[in-house]
């Protein structure tokens, strides 16, 4: 097996200054080459994958709430001064998400593992066809939404670059790595590429290696796992930005259909949040280990309280999301709340911390409530639903579930309302946005600068970091971002 090099900027998800770059190999990689020669070996090292998505950099961390700063949803709180950069999108190459370092540290990870595997030279002692073939599948998940999510943040749209035959740097995606030697520097692939030459075959494969019955052992949240409808629902995602739409609608389908996930009304909704009532909705999630890991989300979004608790409320919900809300919806009245110090001014309680501390959430990367809406669009697109007599069926079961009025019809408008509200501080709005190519306006917006951002544009591909295109003469920049 040949050694990986690697040379990656390492940066923290918040806006971070240049000499907080490092180039360091993943940690699987500093361990002696035996410890992927048993099959136990194998297992702890994709345990060490799954750590990535944790990172502070990724989904254990701000990653979520970033997007919402940025698009609307959220505004800076009264108090403190935390993600004032964020809200007026102030990126540039030496001053960008962290995700690229994470992303690729988990990419090589499973690179090593993907092939060990498929050398077959390890010591299988104890390990079944079934087991193997399973954790193969788990690597090849964890590659595949590694960079689904690194194409969403640092790339334009596929839809937007489809639909108008755009080509050159525009065009471009993010560089596929399958081997676990850097030291070519591979230059950028295209956004196309990126889908269809890795991300969706991994996924296929996965779906069809992992066994039905298979949960990674000594998880502490089953939740947290990948299991075959985990594989299934991140397939019907990617085929919805991919625009397959018979694909996501049939995915959507097979997920909703496994009878494992329900929809939650009313107060057992609100109380799945604060860990009260089963999270029947979760399908997948990072599960924040109190000891281990830590995230900021919950004191970052809690209501301030002048007595003595924890929250610190520099983020609010902005009044151009409340003001989307049915009055009875019980996302707006049970998981929303305001501080007698501060009028006028809500705050999220989606977060409100395990174990008697706002740092430890977990954060939810898929849940049932998303198959649906996916489903309606795809059929409000030509996909065909046995069973669904239109477009509005789901859309109007996850409103109506939740105390929302129906809707009289599908819509680009009213399925773009219903995600906001739906999975406002879940770090989906600004994919949405360029999913759908839809321009940024606000209104409560209390900075000068960036009020309205314009779609199509040059900001809604993120920089990439200054390091990769200096230590990667193949590496290009996105437009817009080139430093002098």
């Amino acid at each position: 097996m040949k050694k990986i090099i690697l040379s990656i900027a390492v940066l923290s998800l918040a806006l971070s200054s240049c000499d907080d770059f490092l180039t360091k190999e993943p940690k699987q990689n500093q361990s002696d080459e035996l410890a992927l020669a048993t099959f136990s070996g194998i297992d702890e090292a994709t345990a060490g994958n799954y750590v990535n998505l944790r990172s502070g950099s990724w989904y254990g961390s701000t990653f979520p709430v970033t997007f919402d700063v940025m698009c609307g949803n959220c505004a800076v709180g009264p108090i403190t001064g935390r993600m004032r950069s964020e809200v007026i999108w102030n990126y540039n190459p030496n001053s960008t998400l962290g995700l690229w370092a994470a992303a690729y540290n988990m990419i090589l990870g499973c690179n090593r593992v993907l092939a060990a595997i498929d050398e077959g030279t390890f010591n299988r002692e104890g390990a079944t066809d079934e087991q193997i073939n399973s954790v193969k599948a788990e690597n090849l998940f964890l590659r595949a939404i590694a960079y689904f999510d690194l194409v969403r943040v640092y790339a334009q749209p596929y839809g937007y670059i489809k639909a108008n035959g755009i080509t050159g740097t525009e065009a471009l995606g993010v560089p596929i790595i399958r081997e676990d030697d850097l030291s070519a520097r591979p230059a950028r692939n295209t956004v196309a590429e990126v889908y269809e030459q890795l991300i969706i075959p991994d996924l296929q494969e996965a779906e069809r290696l992992m066994s039905t019955s298979y949960v990674r052992a000594n998880v502490k949240d089953r939740k947290a796992a990948i299991t075959v409808p985990v594989i299934q629902a991140l397939m019907a995602r990617v085929y919805q930005y991919h625009e397959d739409w018979q694909l996501a609608a049939d995915y959507a389908t097979k997920v909703i259909n496994n009878g494992s996930y329900r929809l939650l009304s009313g107060n057992n909704f609100v109380k799945q949040w604060d860990g009260t009532v089963s999270g029947d909705e979760t399908i997948f999630k990072i599960y924040i280990v109190y000891g281990e890991s830590s995230n900021d989300i919950g004191g970052l979004l809690t209501v301030p309280e002048y007595d003595g608790a924890q929250g610190y409320g520099d983020v609010r919900v902005s009044n151009d999301l409340i003001e989307l809300f049915d009055p009875e919806d019980v996302r707006y009245t049970d998981l929303m709340t305001t501080n007698s110090e501060y009028q006028g001014y809500y705050w999220s309680k989606k977060y409100p911390g395990k174990d008697n501390s706002l740092n430890y959430n977990d954060v939810p990367i898929f849940r049932i409530s998303e198959m649906y809406l996916i489903r309606s669009e795809a059929i409000f697109n030509g996909a065909k639903v046995s069973g669904v007599s239109s477009d509005v069926v789901d859309l109007n079961r996850v409103a109506t579930s939740r105390g929302a009025n129906s809707y009289q019809e599908f819509s680009v408008e009213n399925l773009f309302k219903e995600t906001r509200r739906e999975f406002f501080l879940e770090g989906h709005i600004f994919f949405d946005m360029k999913r759908l190519q839809l321009s940024l306006t606000r209104e409560d917006h209390s900075q000068i600068e960036n009020q309205n951002i314009a779609f199509p544009g040059t900001r809604w591909a993120l920089p990439i970091p200054q390091h990769e295109i200096l230590n990667n003469k193949n590496m290009v920049q996105n437009p817009g971002y080139n430093v002098q």
